[in-house]
């Protein structure tokens, strides 16, 4: 390994590498099997060895630390082993945080670890209600001696519990003093005192006043493994107030802490096993899975749990990593003296998922049996370069799709599905009843299925299940409603929407932005607190949300929209609810579940066929081209050249959903959002002409320029999404909103629907106005719409569909729903 370069070297190295990379250790049992864990790894080449520290050290620290211990375990101070004792937590600290140098840090962080390790080894010789109590004076000392530490969780007074570890805060408390400063030394305990509120958290959880399941543990485990208090002394002696107290760290710190906890867990496993010990994740696990003799638990499960806490492990590095790449981003235009604050502490902090790996899998503390040998680092790979190769198949119009292993793990699955009725929903739905991988699928909806929902899904019927849920029911309902018919699910799809009445025309579709954002973010963040309510845990989450994140419909943004880009501030268009749900989910998937993994997709217009199809642009157009071949007129563009011209992306249901597929069942697009469309662009110049031929109707491209045709609107004066340039205008002749109203259209409807038997009336008041604003939005505006699939394809999704053809397609099945009269044309005919 490399000796560890000076913290100045590293700082000046920081700046032509800032984001770390990721190595692999693999760990053997004595059990025959092993498992590999992810770990930071600094392009720096920094790799750490334990420190060399003498245990006869006559530094400040040690001396220091000697002195503090001695206070602790007045009995041992004589004792031969007592100074290696004191040389081992040093060593260990500078183990843990090698940059440090900073000898007072030092000092406060070795009386911690000492002090945490004293008081786990009391807690645990104490009967939990004692272990309670106990705790309980502990907030009281430090809370008597900080009031500012005060977090308004202790609502009962002390009652007697175990004197020692109240005496031993005490000691950490006047120890502690002498070396900080006032702000640093109440961050410090305010720390500690998260920390003996989770130990209380800890006792519910063994007397099982609280669930007994892994999110509940990791809960309070994220604290009790005790690094918040070093994390919390780091961020007060080196940063300012506004990034001390940005978010950004309870993030990494978290993820961090889940970790080091998951680390301790495996590595210390065969022991706890062995002492009956009850906290640690794969027991938790094994209790779970009803095995209540350690003695008894096979080689097999044994293995297959293990590596399961390892994936969650790795996820929270993958997170943690994530975390440290919007840190860097942000830290790189501040100034010098605070990017090297910022990005020091960063590094503190993770570099600590890699070090403490390496002490705890050495500490004697654990008994682990594994040698040094069997740690070992591979250097980080970048995800674009695997796999090298790509397996694709073709289904129906659909090519360029994931195929996956005949000894394919992921089978034998259960997904929910919600908003399965809708346009999205429902092609999920088929997507998944179409591979027997999934062996349930259950499907949410506040409407009963339609007369097609399951004969449609052929053989695949069998395996799919609905269950009425209205997400704007309150949380428990939610959770009463599931947990009465589902006892177990391992990928979510979220696609419930509501859309309110849009306020008039075409340029009022989107100006109800409030009440979209209440209803939508509402149905969503109940959807997500009904679920710890519940047994369920999922493992992924796919939430679907759109191309709205990029605010086209406000004016021009950059072009082609990467995943990457900066939200539109509310000042430009309101409340987005697509970012609150992404940070509901985000909540959701690092503080609630965290052994879920989340994922967003963001399509652009969605075509498909459902029989409630009044979101899909689509049914407008087919009431349009029916009616006017009925009427004999032709197809008038109501749009402008610009619009006739503009390059758009579509994004069908259908390939959506294999899209959506495949981002639940791939390990590198955890944790991930991505665009999603056809794979190609389109024109409205090139459909309009196709339409009408499958309606064997004329048509007329837009109006010439002059005499007064066009109506325009700019849109808002407040700026664009991109920030520079020209606001969009939006230029049209007409509506088919304004044409939906003449008397002769909906009478020449009306002997359609006798004709053809069909079921949808889009003139009706609940439909109209949605159905035909729809289509107006996507046919008049003079700003291109387009998103980069770059992400998906460097990821390994090369899904495509060719636009015209699909949409054909969808004519046709919204046709066969009985939504709209059949095209004159059956067979499709486009030239390449």
């Amino acid at each position: 390994m490399a000796s560890t370069k000076s913290f100045n070297e590293y700082q000046e190295s920081l700046q032509d590498s800032l984001l770390p990379g990721k190595s692999s250790v693999n760990i053997s049992t004595s059990r025959g099997f092993s498992y590999t864990l992810d770990v930071p790894s600094f392009r720096d080449g920094a790799h750490l060895e334990r420190s060399n520290t003498s245990e006869w050290d006559t530094s400040r620290v040690s001396l220091s630390h000697t002195q503090f211990r001695a206070l602790l375990f007045p009995d041992e101070a004589h004792n031969g082993s007592f100074h290696k004792k004191c040389a081992a937590e040093v060593a260990a600290i500078k183990t843990f945080f090698p940059y440090l140098r900073d000898e007072s840090l030092i000092i406060c962080f070795t009386a911690w670890l000492s002090f945490a390790c004293a008081m786990d080894d009391i807690l645990e010789t104490l009967e939990p209600p004692t272990r309670e109590n106990t705790l309980i004076q502990c907030v009281d000392v430090v809370e008597r001696k900080l009031p500012s530490t005060c977090t308004g969780r202790l609502r009962q007074s002390p009652r007697a519990g175990d004197p020692r570890v109240p005496v031993l805060t005490q000691a950490l408390l006047a120890h502690c003093k002498t070396y900080l400063s006032r702000d640093s030394f109440q961050a410090f305990f305010k720390a500690i005192v998260a920390v003996f509120h989770a130990h209380i958290e800890e006792s519910r959880f063994i007397r099982g006043l609280i669930p007994a399941d892994l999110p509940t543990y990791m809960q309070f485990r994220c604290q009790t493994i005790s690094l918040n208090p070093f994390f919390e002394l780091i961020k007060c002696e080196y940063l300012d107030a506004e990034w001390k107290s940005s978010a950004v760290w309870d993030k990494l710190q978290m993820q961090v802490s889940r970790a080091a906890g998951l680390q301790n867990d495996l590595i210390g496993l065969e022991r706890d096993m062995k002492d009956g010990e009850p906290l640690n994740a794969v027991i938790v696990l094994l209790r779970a899975a009803g095995s209540h003799d350690n003695n008894q638990v096979s080689n097999a499960l044994l293995a297959d749990l293990v590596k399961s806490v390892a994936g969650d492990h790795n996820q929270s590095v993958a997170l943690a990593l994530d975390v440290v790449g919007d840190i860097c981003l942000a830290a790189s235009a501040v100034s010098r003296e605070t990017f090297m604050a910022v990005t020091s502490v960063m590094r503190h902090i993770l570099s600590l998922a890699d070090t403490h790996l390496q002490w705890c899998s050495t500490a004697k503390r654990y008994n682990a049996n594994i040698s040094q040998k069997s740690i070992s680092a591979s250097a980080p790979t970048p995800v674009s370069s695997e796999p090298n190769t790509h397996t694709v198949r073709s289904v129906g119009i659909y090519h360029g799709l994931p195929t996956y292993p005949e000894s394919d793990p992921d089978t034998g699955l259960t997904a929910l599905v919600t908003g399965a009725t809708g346009l999205s929903g429902y092609h999920m739905v088929r997507v998944l009843a179409s591979s027997t991988r999934w062996k349930k699928i259950i499907c949410l909806g506040s409407r009963p299925p339609p007369a097609n929902f399951f004969t449609d899904l052929g053989d695949g019927a069998d395996r799919v299940e609905h269950l009425a849920v209205d997400f704007r029911s309150d949380p428990s309902e939610i959770a009463r409603r599931l947990s009465e018919r589902v006892s177990k699910v391992d990928c979510i799809f979220y696609f419930s929407y509501m859309q309110p009445a849009p306020k008039g025309d075409i340029l009022n579709l989107w100006a109800n932005a409030d009440e979209l954002a209440t209803v939508n973010s509402t149905m969503f963040t109940n959807f997500l607190a009904a679920l710890p309510l519940t047994p369920l845990t999922p493992t992924r989450f796919l939430l679907q949300t759109g191309t709205k994140h990029y605010g086209f419909y406000l004016g021009p943004a950059p072009l082609p929209a990467f995943e990457s880009d900066p939200r539109i501030p509310p000042h430009l268009g309101g409340r987005n609810f697509y970012y609150e749900q992404e940070d509901a989910l985000h909540t959701y998937c690092t503080t609630t579940n965290p052994s879920c993994s989340w994922g967003v997709a963001r399509p652009s217009y969605i075509i498909g066929a459902v029989p409630d199809g009044s979101l899909n642009h689509l049914v407008g157009f087919g009431v349009y081209a029916a009616v006017q071949a009925r009427l004999g007129e032709a197809l008038r563009f109501p749009g402008d050249y610009r619009a006739w011209d503009r390059e758009q992306v579509q994004s069908s249901a259908m390939l959506n959903a294999y899209f959506e597929e495949w981002m639940v069942l791939s390990d590198k697009a955890k944790n991930e959002a991505f665009n999603v469309h056809d794979g190609g662009c389109f024109t409205w110049g090139r459909v309009w002409p196709l339409l009408a031929g499958w309606y064997g109707v004329g048509w007329t491209p837009p109006e010439e320029e002059g005499g007064g045709r066009y109506r325009v609107l700019v849109l808002s004066e407040g700026g664009t999404p991109r920030g520079y340039g020209p606001q969009a205008m939006l230029r049209s002749t007409g509506s088919l909103l304004e044409w939906s109203l003449r008397p002769e259209v909906e009478a020449a409807w009306k002997e359609l629907a006798r004709e053809h038997g069909l079921l949808l009336d889009p003139f009706a008041d609940e439909y109209r106005a949605r159905i035909f604003s729809f289509s107006d939005s996507a046919v008049i505006g003079d700003a291109p719409m387009t998103t980069s699939l770059r992400k998906a394809r460097d990821f390994g999704f090369y899904g495509t569909v060719d636009s015209y053809r699909s949409i054909f397609d969808t004519m046709h099945e919204l046709a066969r729903l009985r939504l709209i009269p059949r095209p004159v044309v059956e067979e499709f005919e486009c030239g390449y």
